[in-house]
């Protein structure tokens, strides 16, 4: 019986067919499911049939039977999608008790269509976020993978490519060229994400992904690059022509929901020509993606296409859609939103590396990041007051690995010193927009030097009395070779009577910006856990900097605080990624805590530290 035959015979008698698929498929006596196992059927057909279930004196039974089927062994992919399709229209109470009757829920955590069918619900039912957390966690079957970490999107706002990440982080990464091998596989996407910057995307992802697009047999092969393209917002007009013509050539929910996500993704205005035919669809599902493509197409007569199809629309899930559209296009907070997200969203994972201390690339975002961190400068505040207590003489203060030089400035704005203030970087684009910074605001009237060198390779023509670093030594902190090294450089820029101040971590990592780092961050920390993450992270540093500094202070909480969402939305998507970014932008979030901590040690303590080292390590350099 093919697909034809099968909707002409619901058309002709549809409570004949409805009862004859109920009886095959969940009689006991009867144990078979020839039906449901080998013709995917419409959605229109589903749909009906679901109703007929609901009048059925045992629609209890026939839904439990429903997920018992969906335990069995032998997975069969058309049985799990009928399945799914009908449950995801039932009544969710009776869902949720016959759900709860199934003890052993081991082997339902390869159905991708139950995992699809708890998201449709969207009910806040504990059961069904357990479960889909464990699907993510024990499946066998990645789209059962990839469909409960968007189930778990739609019912708690978790973002479901963050869930997925984390879950590939903690497996063994493959390389990227092995994922672009298994373009069939969902979990291959998200390894791409995890490897994709802005080189690995133009000179390996991009050319290989369309390639496979434009060439491939294989359906999931297809789909899988669809979705990519459209993540990645890399869609050429090639590409494009591709997607048009499969697009007028499909009736496939699957391929249109595939499509029409991929040139939502890229806000492509001509796009509204592929809408048009979908737009008044007779499937429910496929009009909701339509309108959710609406507002980024920049149709002139959007906002009354909308208004007319909420006057005509019948289907609550669709009416939503419609809503939600409406105040994207009306309201001037969803307005800017939109912008924003377009700004936002162009940085997969964000410019900062988690290995190391110096977790900055663009100048004008990392000042703009520097300057929300501490508004107040009560840290730099406590540490002036520490040195003036101990009547130390300022003399060549250096601000070690400057970037755009916040602590720098701070100096030049607020303290008296003799001789030249010195600030040193190797990044040259750093002190090249530092040096533009001195000049706008005039800064140079005090005697300053700006110097590109590395930590462990700096020379000065003078000694200084305060060699101070905030978040910039050592700079990379999980190297303790490398960690001594650079203070063994320190030590030897200070005057005898000098210190060495430090800024940065109180190494806790237990504040809400290392929770943004957790959760968006692709770090080489595997962790079921922010708790988890921390520990192992605090675990790679055995003593304070990694080079047994003295504690001035520690715990100190600071806002890192911006000016306006914006700026927010922006820097942080810049530096953390889009997904950090779309956090930003629907918590309406512009401020963090951080947790800091400040070190401080005479000449005479390096110098002590430095020997205890050497003679651990079997032989004494000294210092000069």
């Amino acid at each position: 019986m093919n697909q034809l035959l099968i909707k002409e015979n619901f058309i002709q008698n549809p409570n004949y067919f409805s009862e004859k698929i109920i009886e095959e498929t969940f009689n006991e006596s009867y144990n078979q499911k020839s039906l449901l196992e080998d013709f995917k059927l419409e959605d229109e057909i589903c749909s009906k049939l679901t109703k007929q279930i609901m009048l059925a004196e045992n629609k209890d039974k026939i839904i439990l039977q429903m997920i018992k089927g969906l335990c069995e062994l032998n997975y069969n992919e058309i049985y799990d999608w009928n399945i799914g399709n009908i449950l995801a229209n039932t009544d969710t109470a009776i869902l949720a008790k016959q759900f709860k009757e199934i003890n052993n829920k081991f082997y339902l955590y390869d159905s991708a269509g139950l995992a699809w069918a708890l998201g449709e619900h969207n009910h806040k039912n504990i059961e069904f976020i357990e479960f889909l957390h464990k699907v993510i966690q024990k499946t066998r079957n990645n789209e059962a993978w990839w469909q409960a970490a968007f189930s778990l999107e739609k019912i708690t706002g978790e973002d479901a490519i963050t869930l997925l990440k984390h879950s590939v982080k903690n497996e063994n990464l493959k390389t990227l060229d092995t994922y672009l091998k298994e373009l069939n596989n969902k979990k291959s996407l998200v390894g791409i994400l995890l490897h994709s910057n802005s080189r690995t995307i133009r000179e390996i992802v991009y050319p290989k992904t369309k390639k496979v697009l434009l060439e491939t047999k294989n359906k999931k092969s297809l789909l899988n690059c669809i979705w990519l393209v459209g993540r990645l917002k890399i869609i050429d007009e090639e590409i494009y022509q591709k997607l048009t013509k499969i697009l007028k050539q499909t009736n496939d929910y699957e391929t249109i929901h595939y499509i029409l996500f991929s040139m939502n993704e890229n806000g492509l205005p001509k796009s509204i020509k592929c809408l048009k035919k979908h737009l008044h669809s007779g499937d429910a599902k496929i009009r909701k993606l339509c309108i959710k493509c609406i507002p980024h197409t920049e149709q002139n007569n959007a906002l009354q296409v909308l208004e007319k199809m909420l006057i005509n629309e019948n289907d609550e899930k669709v009416l939503d859609e419609i809503s939600k559209a409406l105040y994207r296009l009306r309201n001037p907070y969803e307005k800017e939103k939109s912008i924003l997200e377009k700004k936002c969203f162009e940085n997969e994972n964000g410019l900062i590396i988690d290995e190391s201390d110096k977790w900055y690339c663009e100048p004008a975002i990392y000042d703009q990041f520097s300057e929300a961190e501490d508004p107040e400068n009560i840290c730099f505040d406590l540490i002036m007051k520490k040195i003036h207590e101990d009547k130390i003489t300022l003399k060549n203060p250096v601000d070690l690995a400057t970037g755009t030089g916040r602590m720098l400035k701070q100096i030049l704005q607020k303290v008296n010193y003799e001789g030249t203030a010195y600030a040193t970087d190797i990044n040259q684009k750093m002190l090249d927009y530092l040096e533009k910074t001195l000049n706008r605001k005039k800064l140079y009237v005090k005697k300053v030097k700006l110097l590109k060198t590395s930590n462990d390779r700096i020379k000065l023509e003078a000694r200084s009395t305060l060699v101070l670093s905030s978040f910039g030594f050592p700079s990379k902190i999980t190297d303790p070779e490398l960690c001594v090294n650079e203070l063994r450089e320190v030590c030897n820029l200070l005057d005898d009577k000098g210190v060495f101040v430090t800024l940065g971590w109180d190494e806790t990592f237990n504040d809400e910006l290392n929770e943004m780092w957790f959760k968006y961050l692709p770090d080489k920390i595997k962790a079921s856990n922010f708790e988890e993450w921390r520990g192992k992270r605090a675990s790679l540093i055995t003593n304070p900097r990694n080079c047994g500094l003295t504690w001035l202070k520690k715990g100190l909480k600071v806002p890192l605080h911006f000016n306006s969402l914006t700026e927010s939305a922006l820097v942080i998507g810049n530096l953390f990624g889009r997904d950090a970014a779309k956090e930003v932008l629907k918590n309406k979030r512009t401020e963090w805590l951080m947790s800091i901590g400040i070190t401080y040690n005479t000449k005479e303590e390096l110098i002590e530290i430095l020997r205890e080292y050497d003679e651990r390590n079997r032989g004494f350099s000294g210092v000069a």
